[in-house]
């Protein structure tokens, strides 16, 4: 064979092979999958059972001392995470009623939780364990939901985390298996790990059911929901970042528990938020794989 020949084949081999992987994309194209990108579910479960693998503490705070002077667990599993947008304290309930920035002056809060009259205290403790404290000077409730919204007398500081909140089209990033794992917390203020179950309708608005790991290094990580937990936030973790669902509702079947579902009241949140010329921080999911 001459070396214009051998030239020759291989160029009919390399087309032969671009043919093949067209076809590929095609065929995957019309399955609404692009198997080149991530898939999420595996890197949030991942990403959880890398967190956990050195058994870490539950507590998020150390032993409580009181609400101005309460800093960060350094042993903790989401150490490594920005949780400095949670609130430490509600005054005068503590760590009931839940509270979790979604822009520089808005607080999630759970609507059926006996908040103080306005204005009432909250308080953030950053990763320097410095205590800022605020005042919530007006509620809104979103609708019929249990979504409540808290206005601050003013921004923030840049040091506090404005967490990103799942796009309303959230669900088409699963392929059929959206048992996720979720972290969550409640009102002694510990990383606690459940599983995404699935959406319901209850008292006339979407809930997101939360139910126990079934996996045993997660178990060890999970607490069911119980009153005094309410608003307190759940997330998922994706790309290292802790990204809200909704916040604590109510107890629920076998064990589990429901939480608002932000995703599905996004246009109303931002009803309220525009007053203030904002709106939530939706997460880029552009970069992980799709599915019908």
């Amino acid at each position: 064979m001459t070396e214009l020949e051998r030239l020759r084949s291989q160029l009919n081999q390399i087309v032969d092979a671009i043919i093949v992987e067209s076809s590929k994309q095609s065929t995957n194209g019309s399955s609404g999958t692009d198997v080149s990108k991530i898939d999420l579910n595996t890197q949030i479960n991942n990403t959880f059972d890398n967190l956990i693998k050195d058994k870490k503490e539950k507590n998020i705070m150390t032993p409580y001392a009181n609400p101005y002077n309460w800093p960060r667990n350094n042993n903790c599993w989401v150490r490594s995470l920005d949780l400095t947008g949670y609130a430490a304290c509600i005054v005068p309930l503590g760590g009931v009623g839940g509270g979790a920035l979604i822009t520089k002056k808005h607080v999630l809060f759970a609507n059926h939780v006996p908040y103080s009259a306005t204005p009432f205290l909250i308080f953030f403790v950053t990763n320097n364990n410095l205590s800022i404290t605020y005042n919530v000077i007006k509620t809104r409730r979103v609708g019929n939901t249990d979504i409540l919204i808290g206005e601050l007398d003013r921004e923030v500081d840049p040091s506090l985390k404005v967490y990103s909140v799942l796009p309303s089209n959230y669900l088409k990033y699963f392929n059929k298996n959206t048992s996720f794992p979720i972290l969550h917390s409640d009102q002694e203020r510990k990383a606690l790990i459940a599983n995404y179950g699935s959406i319901e309708n209850v008292d006339g608005c979407n809930c997101v059911t939360i139910v126990p790991p079934k996996e045993p290094n997660r178990s060890q990580y999970y607490e069911q929901v119980i009153g005094g937990d309410s608003g307190n936030p759940v997330f998922v973790i994706i790309n290292n970042e802790a990204v809200l669902i909704g916040g604590w509702y109510k107890q629920w079947y076998n064990g589990g528990g429901l939480c608002t579902c932000i995703p599905n009241y996004i246009n109303e949140i931002n009803t309220i938020l525009n007053e203030s010329g904002m709106k939530l921080k939706e997460i880029d999911l552009s970069g992980f794989a799709t599915y019908n």
